[in-house]
């Protein structure tokens, strides 16, 4: 993880950037589950799962972390969503959600490109409150990633759920 260069992305009317959808204002953090060691952080389209990769796969021999998963439902009647996962490490989480200002070694052109204060390619893109995992999308309906605004139960969700 290495400090980037935060650039301000193009916004849409009421402040936002260009590649975050506006149903992120609707995702809140669920209790966590400290037994199993799960963040659900969830609103009326989307849903993101946040559990250590231990817990999962005990016996993965490739250091700890956190296993991402996020569900997009674009259109429930046919069950239509795009799912994906993807691993986390404590630094990359930090980032994403806010608590560090640190980016990962491949989000530089994101950042600059998008306009961001922290990315990693693949993984997220975030903008002040504004996050968009796994990438920037184009801000419109159908876009297969998550956005949310991070409020404070959300980064102290996360925070919670690093300490355990």
């Amino acid at each position: 993880m290495k400090k980037s260069t935060p650039t301000t992305p193009r916004q849409k009317t009421g402040g936002f950037p260009v590649w975050w959808h506006h149903h992120g204002f609707k995702m809140r953090a669920e209790p966590l589950d400290k037994e199993k060691c799960i963040l659900v952080i969830s609103g009326s389209a989307a849903k993101i799962t946040i559990k250590n990769i231990l817990s999962e796969y005990p016996n993965y021999s490739f250091g700890d972390g956190w296993l991402v998963d996020w569900e997009v439902h674009q259109w429930t009647p046919l069950g239509l969503k795009t799912i994906g996962r993807r691993q986390f490490n404590n630094e990359e989480l930090l980032a994403a959600f806010g608590i560090s200002s640190e980016s990962g070694d491949t989000g530089g052109w994101l950042i600059e490109e998008f306009g961001a204060e922290s990315a990693q390619q693949g993984k997220y893109i975030r903008w002040k409150e504004y996050l968009n995992i796994p990438c920037p999308g184009t801000g419109h309906d159908g876009d297969p990633n998550v956005s949310v605004y991070i409020e404070e139960d959300i980064e102290k969700a996360i925070k919670q759920l690093l300490e355990l």
